[in-house]
């Protein structure tokens, strides 16, 4: 976790490299228009703009520095809860993710990382397609994925090909092409679903509610979702050895913009399965 820290602080000082080279070798465009810079081209110009944007991605994966706007130990669960993903919202599709495991002296963090939430942000009105990540605390199931599983993955792992599909009736991984739904171990999703846990939302499957809605990998380019939680390939690889410590009906996650968890500390398993009603001034 340290070295993800010292990660950050060096991503900045590289954007601020890169953006000093790029002003100096367009100081004559830079002089006419500093709004403007984007607009110069050519191969070393170019060069130098990838790498900002490289560098400031991989700032925004970095570990966040501070506590949540949580207290791990206020969420209501039932005994048997041994893993607990907080997911807190940050403004627009930015978010921080903590892991916890249930220690002798409480929940103890395991995973601190940056990740990405729906091109909208969240909501505790989701509906099908809105692309805003669900508030509310579930519990976590099906973990699968496109690569091999590791060693410490659950027993049940699945690892999935071109004949399984997250089924948009049932909200359910199934191994049939002709259902509806997500066809999650093809191509399109390579990188996204390397690992992928089902958050729990709409267990039910309430019809335009939404389905597969997932804690998977975070995809390259990509700073948002279409209402899933995406975070860096390690560190999700490190909640799924958590999952697979405990097993099924163990692992827990709570979404909430930040600031907002009082509204969701003893919602779990209301509203048939979805989000708590409330005002999340979101």
């Amino acid at each position: 976790m340290i070295r993800r820290r010292m990660a950050a602080g060096i991503c900045a000082a590289v954007v601020a490299a890169a953006l000093g080279g790029l002003m100096g070798g367009t100081a004559m465009a830079a002089g006419m228009a500093g709004e403007d810079r984007d607009l110069v081209t050519g191969p070393g110009v170019q060069v130098q703009a990838d790498t900002v944007r490289e560098t400031e991605r991989a700032a925004a994966q970095a570990e966040p520095e501070a506590a949540g706007s949580f207290e791990a130990d206020r969420f209501v669960l039932p005994q048997e809860a041994k893993v607990l993903v907080v997911v807190e919202g940050t403004g627009g599709s930015g978010c921080n993710v903590y892991a916890y495991e249930m220690g002798e002296d409480g929940w103890e963090l395991r995973v601190r990382t940056s990740g990405y939430l729906g091109l909208n942000g969240m909501s505790n009105h989701r509906t099908e397609g809105d692309k805003t990540t669900p508030i509310g605390v579930f519990q976590m199931n099906t973990p699968f994925g496109q690569d091999d599983p590791l060693e410490g993955f659950p027993a049940n792992y699945i690892k999935v090909d071109e004949t399984y599909i997250w089924s948009q009736d049932t909200n359910r991984l199934v191994r049939d092409t002709s259902a509806s739904g997500e066809q999650v171990g093809t191509a399109g999703y390579a990188e996204h679903y390397d690992y992928v846990i089902d958050a729990g939302y709409n267990k039910n499957a309430v019809p335009k509610a939404g389905s597969a809605l997932f804690l998977h990998c975070i995809g390259k380019g990509k700073t948002y979702t279409s209402g899933c939680v995406s975070i860096p390939k390690e560190e999700m690889a490190q909640v799924m050895r958590l999952y697979g410590t405990y097993g099924d009906g163990a692992c827990y996650i709570a979404q909430a913009p930040e600031g907002t968890f009082e509204l969701i500390y003893d919602t779990y398993g209301v509203n048939n399965g979805l989000s708590p009603e409330g005002d999340f001034d979101v």
